[in-house]
This record gives structure tokens, sequence and C-alpha cells, in this order.
């Protein structure tokens, strides 16, 4: 018992041992190792500010509520992604290899006053520097010091991330803002001055007319101003307005933001040698940017607009008439989704869906009146053909279609109001001869039985 007991305790010793130095004090060990190894014993969020200094330019960067701003040399604000990969670099540095020189040596590497020097201070007013200096002769890595006379052996990525110009530093978006805040967009361009208003989270035209605009199209102007990048930036200051085009400025984009409607805007130039010159509201310095930038500023009305002819949801349409020059097609669905003529012929039901994806998908090709008074001059008094689209025993959708003029045919939906303008090449699409819409009936031969 006594000697079972001795074992027991042994055991238990042992067990101790192993879990409290082996395994714990493994990890404790590990856990020191990787401290000792880091260049900086900082957390990425713990970072207040970071002091770039080199022969290229002097370069602070500071954490506020709205982000990181650059302090030095001007005051605007710092590109978050650039920031955040600099961060990470000073976080992650890791010394792989540690060796002592003399102070008179240092150059040599290049961590003396030729190098860049980093100074990183926490939210707790901790500061730290390094030099980052030259590659050294094997590997991806560099010099780095932060006494006179120890060198370390670190990745290059943190001089790579630290080694940029104030253009990579700054921000490089044209107008800040929330795109998914803004409730009203005015543009201003040679074509004309817009004001596109969302409601009820759907984009429409407020002026120069009352209409539904085109998504895409405001979606182009929103993610240009949000996503888009300028090109260079051409002064700091904005008394040199008058030399880059922006006291008449060419195209103006004002933005009403959140609930209260805050405004922000942004002015650019006319275009010249394929660029343009830029300014938003609140920064002071002037930004380039090249006409591709610009493509989206230049729509006209006809391109902000919405452009489809019928709206209507082909899959439950059940029964549509199509007349055209005397030839009147009525259509009707049964329950197995065949489509047949009013006759009774069955139709080609592939040709019949195609119609309708036809009707469905037709646009615009010119808006003649907005609000037409007289329909004589257009062949829309007694229509040359006209379209009906019906779900059960509703009207979804109609259709006037007027004269043909040159290329183009005149049209006329009582639900949209502007009297428009379609290409006459679609007519024979919309309204096919009966003959070719016919399904072929099979004839079957009976033989006699023997």
């Amino acid at each position: 018992m006594k000697k079972t007991i001795i074992f027991l305790c042994i055991a238990l010793a042992l067990g101790a041992y192993v879990y409290f130095y082996e395994i714990k004090g493994g990890e404790e060990r590990e856990k020191a190792k990787e401290e000792s190894e880091k260049l900086f014993s900082l957390e990425k969020d713990s970072i207040q500010s970071v002091l770039i200094q080199s022969f290229a330019g002097h370069y602070l960067l500071n954490r506020t509520n709205d982000g990181w701003q650059i302090e030095i040399p001007v005051k605007t604000k710092a590109d978050e992604s650039t920031v955040n990969s600099l961060l990470y670099g000073i976080t992650s540095a890791k010394k792989t290899r540690t060796f002592n020189i003399k102070a008179k040596d240092k150059y040599d590497y290049g961590v003396g006053p030729g190098g860049i020097k980093l100074t990183v201070t926490s939210k707790s007013g901790i500061r730290d520097s390094v030099f980052l200096g030259q590659s050294s002769a094997v590997g991806s890595e560099i010099y780095a010091s932060k006494t006179d006379t120890i060198i370390h052996l670190i990745s290059s990525s943190l001089k790579s991330n630290a080694d940029k110009t104030l253009f990579e530093w700054r921000d490089k978006r044209p107008l800040l803002f929330q795109k998914d805040e803004v409730r009203e967009i005015t543009l201003v361009n040679p074509a004309g001055r817009y004001t596109i208003v969302k409601e009820n989270n759907e984009w429409k035209i407020s002026s120069p007319v009352e209409t539904k605009a085109e998504k895409s199209k405001v979606d182009d102007i929103l993610n240009k101003l949000y996503s888009g990048r300028i090109k260079a930036v051409v002064s700091e200051t904005p008394d040199k307005s008058g030399q880059y085009r922006l006291i008449n400025p060419g195209y103006r984009v004002e933005l009403s933001i959140g609930p209260d409607k805050t405004k922000t805007g942004v002015s650019f130039s006319s275009l010249k040698d394929n660029q343009a010159y830029g300014r938003d509201d609140v920064r002071p310095h002037i930004f380039e940017v090249d006409s591709a930038f610009m493509k989206p500023l230049k729509a006209d009305l006809y391109e902000l607009r919405y452009k489809k002819v019928l709206e209507f949801n082909k899959d439950q349409v059940d029964h549509f008439n199509l007349l055209y020059k005397n030839q009147l097609l009525t259509f009707n669905k049964d329950t197995t989704d065949n489509w047949y003529l009013a006759g009774g012929e069955k139709a080609k039901s592939w040709k019949v869906t195609g119609i309708l994806r036809k009707l469905n998908d037709l646009k615009v090709d010119r808006f003649v009146q907005e609000k037409p008074v007289y329909f004589m001059n257009f062949g829309l008094v007694n229509p040359e053909g006209k379209v009906e689209i019906f779900i059960g025993q509703n009207r979804v959708a109609e259709l006037n279609i007027g004269y043909t003029q040159g290329d183009e045919v005149f049209i006329y939906n009582p639900q949209m109001k502007p009297l428009m303008a379609i290409k006459a090449s679609n007519l024979e699409e919309l309204f096919p001869k009966k003959s070719d819409l016919v399904e072929e009936v099979k004839e079957t031969i009976a033989e006699d039985a023997e």
C-alpha cells in the first residue's frame, strides 16, 4: 500500500513536471522567443502615429476618429490600405539574425542618416524607432538597426511599405462620401443640368423632366466618384484654380447625403489633351484625372433616363394581341405553357416567347416629345399597329405603333406619356407573319390491320 502511494506521488510529480515545464513552460518559452524576435513590441491597433524620415521626404501619419490622416508635409486624409500595409509590416517584422558591429561601420549597412528612419508612437505614448538600411547580399532581406552597434536582418517588405511618396500616402479618391447614403445627385455638364433623386430605393430624374432614371448610368457616376482614383495632385492650394480651368468648371457634381441631405460636391474642368482637373468642396488640393474617368460624367438626358418601352413580367403573360397592317394575331397560353392562336392553331412556343422577350427588352431609340398633344403627324390617331399584353383579365401593357419615317418608327405607350421612336428594323421581329408562327401538323397514315 505504501509503495503504491509512493509510485502515485512520483507519477503525479512527473505529470506536474511535464505539464508545468514541458507543456506550459514550453508554450511560455515559445511565446518569449517570438516576442524577442519581433522588431517592434506593438499591436497594430495600439499604434497612434508613424513618422517616416528619409532624403525623399518626411511624412507624419496620425490616427484620428475618422481614419488615418497625413499631418506632414500637408494635412490631408491618408490612404487607408497603404497605411494598413505599413502597420502590418511594423507589427509583423521579425529579426531573422542579429550581429554586433562598430559604430563607425553602420554606414556600410545604410542604417545611418542616409537610410529610412521609422518612428512609431503608441496610444499610451511609448515611442520606438528603427533605421531601415540596405539590402543584404543574400535573400530578400534588409539591414535594420535601433542602436549604433547592433544590426538585425529583417524582411525587405517593411522598407517597401515605408518607402512611399506623398501621392502614394494620400487618399486618392476625388470625393469623400458614403455611396449608399446618397439621396440626390445634381449633374452639370456641357449637355445640361440634371437632378436625380432616390425614392423608395429607385432613382428618378426630377429635372429637366420627371421620369425614371437608368440605374446603371446613375451607378456609373457614383461608382466613378467613389471608387475612381485621381492620377496626380497638381496643386496643394486652390489659389491656382484659374490656371486649371476651375473658376468656371465644365462639370459639376453635387451630392445630398443622408436623411438630413448634407451637401458635398466636386468640380471638374473641361477636357483638354485627354485630361481634366478637379477639386472637391472640402479639401484644398487640385488634382488631375483622364478622359476615361470623365466618361460617366458626360451623360446626357437620353443616357440618364430609363429607356425600356414596356414594363411587364413576361413569365406571367397568358394572353396578348399583335395588330399591324390589318394582320391581327391573338395568342393564348394553356395550363401546360403551350401557346395557341385564336383560331386554335398551335403556335411555335419558342417563337412566341421570343416575341415577348423582344417586347420586354425593347428600348427607345429617341424621345420625340415629352408631353405630346397632337398625334396626327405621327400616325398615332389611328395607329398602324398595336400591342396589348394581359395577365389574366388585366391589361398590363399597351403600345401604339405609328408612321415609319426613314429608319425609325413612332410609338406611344399611354403609361409612359412621352412620344418615342424606335428603330424600324424592330418591326419585322415584333410582327412576324402568321405562317412563320404556326407549328406544322405532322400527318399520319393509318394502315389496315391484317
